[in-house]
């Protein structure tokens, strides 16, 4: 089980990352990096259908 909870933080962080450096190119604003940081720490709490609508709701113009 430690195996999958490391990958699974080494996966967050990842995902986090990518955004933040989206944020620093000035790709995505402030206000979509805070609530897709907000999604990422809660990722456990969505279903991948959910979790993916609720990036189409911070980022509209993507197609996930």
């Amino acid at each position: 089980m430690d195996n999958l909870d490391s990958l699974d933080l080494k996966l967050v962080l990842s995902f986090a990352n990518a955004y933040r450096r989206l944020n620093e190119k000035g790709e995505i604003s402030d206000q979509q990096l805070d609530e897709v940081m907000q999604l990422v720490e809660n990722y456990q709490n969505f279903a991948p259908t959910e979790f993916k609508s609720r990036l189409h709701e911070i980022f509209p113009e993507s197609d996930f």
